[in-house]
């Protein structure tokens, strides 16, 4: 059963290596350039400003 349960939890549980499609990669480096990661980043809902920093290095 944990098993299970592991294996369905959101990615920010896993200890894997964190990866973003190409949109989330398209909207992190949008907001980046026209600095709205704080605003429209979290309006649009497809990634937080925490995975394009992490994973990218943007927005941070």
């Amino acid at each position: 059963m944990l098993i299970l349960v592991m294996g369905c939890s959101p990615k920010e549980y896993h200890n894997s290596e964190e990866t973003l499609s190409e949109l989330q990669i398209e909207a992190c480096n949008a907001a980046d350039s026209a600095n709205t990661c704080d605003s429209r980043l979290a309006e649009v809902g497809i990634v937080l400003k925490e995975e394009c920093c992490e994973v990218l290095k943007k927005c941070c």
